[in-house]
């Protein structure tokens, strides 16, 4: 439609107009259609020429004004210039001095300037159509008048009373300039209507309801869902009070508030939608409402549907921004995860428990080229063997006691054309890595108790917390398996090894709590974060993020350093046998050095306390925000008292 030539209507009683229109056919951009007529003889063909596709219609202004009221496309009046008619009245003063100059529907300014510049008479009249017109005319006559000027209808009457006739000439420059200004009009007006289709369609294709009102709460348009919901048939609503349809639709509530109204329950012939109400802004002004609604029973299924693909790990939901960090260590280890997520190769990712090994995983999945694809993962180490074969491999009907009827695919199907995640890899039995090796080289999968090979195009990326080569070394894990897993190795340092992440992880989570549990986000002083960075942190990030989410929790929105002291001593009661290489005795000294540093920062916050409270303890354990019993006893401890 864009490209299509314009379909311009020209409805004209003046000869040179319509002539020098009919040259202008030839135009390759334009389909023009001309009609000899004039003010109410032009109104059957102006509705004609709407019916066969004009876009827009030309005229002299007296049939314009009559065109417009009649038809509901555009109608351009060609212009009149007072230099015009100053040319035309010269003609006519050749022919007489007394000139009927007829005006559609008010008279001319300026006739009184031109008359004394030629000396001569005009007889000015208003005529509304052409009895009107011909009226005029004839009275003229009877009053010595022997010039008509005007258009082509004036003509006819002219020469039916016997007199004069100049008819009023527009210059081809005018005339082209109207015809580039009906093309101008015509290209906004497929450009109004493109975007009219387009509103159309997208109301339309929503399977919710949609209703748009207007600030007086009358519909302004509804699209079939809508009135399927509540069961309006083909029946004409717009302009009709959405209270009608709706009664309790809280419309002048979101108008006055200007704030929309979301997830409103409502029941409506028996049946319960959830409704949003929402204001439309224009210059921010609320000029109405979008009103949209969904049967409960749908959004239930939806939502079953979402948790359901969740559940089974189809989505990766993490990406490369959450790795978060400030380490070199890590920016190593996030340059490697580029590089390796541009190929298909399988990855193994080693790390210590609470490292973040998964998040690597997804974040891989996230920047290949599978990211459309599913991600699917399974914790190898939580399923007994037959279990976890079932999962991996699938099975067919009948194959054991308990199976589904029709069979189940396996991870392997399922992954298929995206990445499986073998998480805990090094706990799997020698059996079942067996199969896997034998998937990993053949790249096809056997159901269990089939007997056709499915081939499968999925990418490996398995996880151990373990040293796989001391685990073949133990004979617990076939070392072919690991040739086949260990073609790209990613090492994930732990939290130890890149201390300077920690104050960026615990700022995150603490926004990420605080967000959460609708709390405040609280500030850790630098030598608490000191501190923490001191610690070794067995549990890695994990364990930085349970302990970030209970001091969220205590604190309450304001960082209490009682409660934070609380928490590092319990984080210091549990060191695991092993934190790192090093040896015991060098473990221990570090260990006792933390927990003497500790012991003095705490002596350090209760004696400030004390001292702030007037060595009134009641007051002063209020302030640390810790009982009276446990500030004695830590006095007690530490000789404070």
């Amino acid at each position: 439609m864009k490209n299509a030539k314009f379909k311009i209507g020209a409805i004209t009683s003046s000869i040179t107009l319509s002539n020098y229109i009919r040259k202008t056919i030839s135009d390759p951009e334009h389909d023009i259609r001309v009609s000899s007529k004039g003010l109410d003889e032009a109104l059957p063909v102006g509705r004609q020429m709407e019916k066969d596709g004009a876009e827009v219609i030309i005229s002299r202004r007296g049939t314009a004004h009559m065109l417009r009221e009649s038809l509901n496309i555009p109608v351009l009046s060609v212009p009149l210039s007072a230099f015009d008619i100053l040319k035309c009245l010269k003609t006519a003063k050749s022919l007489g001095s007394k000139v009927l100059l007829p005006c559609f529907r008010y008279t001319l300014s300026g006739s009184e300037m031109m008359e004394e510049l030629l000396d001569i008479h005009v007889f000015k009249g208003v005529y509304q159509d052409r009895t009107s017109l011909e009226e005029l005319v004839h009275k003229a006559k009877l009053q010595g008048c022997t010039v008509v000027v005007g258009a082509g209808i004036a003509k006819r009457y002219a020469n039916k009373y016997h007199l004069n006739f100049v008819e009023i000439e527009t210059s081809k420059d005018v005339i082209d300039a109207t015809l580039e200004s009906a093309k101008s009009v015509a290209q906004a007006n497929r450009l109004e209507q493109l975007k009219t289709e387009r509103y159309r369609t997208i109301l339309e294709s929503a399977s919710e309801g949609m209703i748009l009102s207007d600030p007086h709460n009358n519909i302004v348009d509804m699209n079939q869902s809508a009135k399927s919901f509540l069961k309006i048939g083909k029946k004409d609503v717009i302009g009709k009070p959405i209270s009608r349809f709706l009664p309790k639709a809280p419309i002048d509530r979101v108008l006055t508030s200007n704030k929309p109204v979301l997830d409103k329950l409502e029941r409506i012939n028996n049946d319960l939608f959830i409704f949003n109400h929402k204001p439309i802004f224009i210059a921010n002004e609320a000029i109405g409402i979008i009103t949209t609604f969904d049967d409960t029973t749908k959004v239930i299924q939806t939502e079953y549907e979402v948790r359901r693909t969740l559940s089974k790990g189809l989505v990766a939901k993490y990406a490369i921004d959450d790795l978060i960090h400030a380490s070199n260590k890590m920016a190593e280890v996030i340059e490697i995860l580029k590089q390796f997520s541009t190929t298909d190769t399988t990855i193994l990712i080693t790390g210590e428990t609470g490292t973040g090994k998964e998040i690597v995983a997804q974040s891989i999945h996230n920047l290949s080229e599978r990211r459309n694809n599913p991600f699917v993962s399974i914790n190898c180490g939580a399923l007994p063997d037959q279990l976890l074969e079932s999962e991996l491999f699938g099975y067919e009907e009948g194959a054991f006691t308990g199976s589904k009827k029709g069979g189940k695919p396996g991870l392997f199907e399922i992954a298929h054309t995206g990445t499986l995640l073998l998480d805990e890899i090094s706990s799997t039995s020698q059996n079942v890595q067996s199969n896997l090796l034998r998937v990993l080289q053949e790249r096809e999968v056997m159901r269990i108790g089939g007997i056709r090979l499915t081939p499968v195009d999925v990418r490996i990326i398995a996880i151990s917390n373990k040293d796989l080569n001391q685990e073949v070394r133990a004979g617990k894990f076939r070392e072919d398996l690991l040739f086949r897993l260990n073609v790209l190795p990613i090492r994930i340092p732990p939290l130890r090894e890149r201390t300077e992440d920690i104050p960026l992880l615990l700022n995150a989570f603490i926004r990420q709590f605080s967000i959460q549990h609708n709390l405040q986000p609280i500030t850790v002083p630098s030598n608490c974060i000191k501190q923490l960075m001191c610690y070794s942190w067995p549990g890695n990030v994990r364990q930085l993020l349970n302990f970030t989410e209970r001091l969220v929790l205590m604190c309450r929105a304001t960082f209490n350093p009682a409660i934070f002291s609380e928490h590092i001593e319990d984080l210091h009661q549990y060191q695991p046998a092993s934190t790192d290489n090093q040896g015991n005795g060098e473990t221990n000294s570090i260990r006792h050095k933390l927990i003497q540093h500790h012991r003095v920062f705490e002596t350090e916050m209760i004696l400030d306390a004390l001292e702030k409270c007037h060595y009134n303890k009641g007051k002063a354990a209020q302030l640390l925000g810790i009982s009276r019993t446990t500030l004695w006893k830590k006095m007690k401890q530490f000789d404070a008292s």
